[in-house]
């Protein structure tokens, strides 16, 4: 919660809205999320703004320790960015120009 606040704060304290946070494992085999989802440990979220766009969400989001960023252009990401604590980083928003080092697919399948 801490991150996400300071996010918000970082973007003009504009509402952020979390349209998916913890998920059981009935409600993460629903959506179509991925068997090993941060979801599934309560330590993702994801994210959108009316006032602030999915790429100003992705870029921010480096500055406010979220191991785990996905977002427009990564596979079924268009539509929202997604953050979590994974153990190690893995970002993906090509659109956005957010990239981990190592690039690629994300280890976890995460959604």
């Amino acid at each position: 919660m801490r991150k996400l606040q300071a996010l918000r704060h970082a973007l003009g304290d504009a509402p952020i809205t979390v349209t998916s946070g913890f998920r059981s494992t009935s409600c993460n085999s629903a959506v179509g999320g991925a068997s090993s989802s941060r979801h599934l440990y309560g330590d993702a979220a994801d994210l959108v703004s009316g006032s602030r766009t999915l790429c100003q969400l992705a870029q921010e989001a480096r500055n406010h320790g979220f191991a785990g960023i996905l977002g427009p252009g990564y596979p079924d990401h268009n539509d929202h960015t997604h953050v979590d604590g994974r153990p190690s980083r893995f970002w993906s928003a090509p659109n956005c120009g957010v990239a981990s080092l190592d690039g690629g697919l994300d280890p976890l399948g995460d959604n």
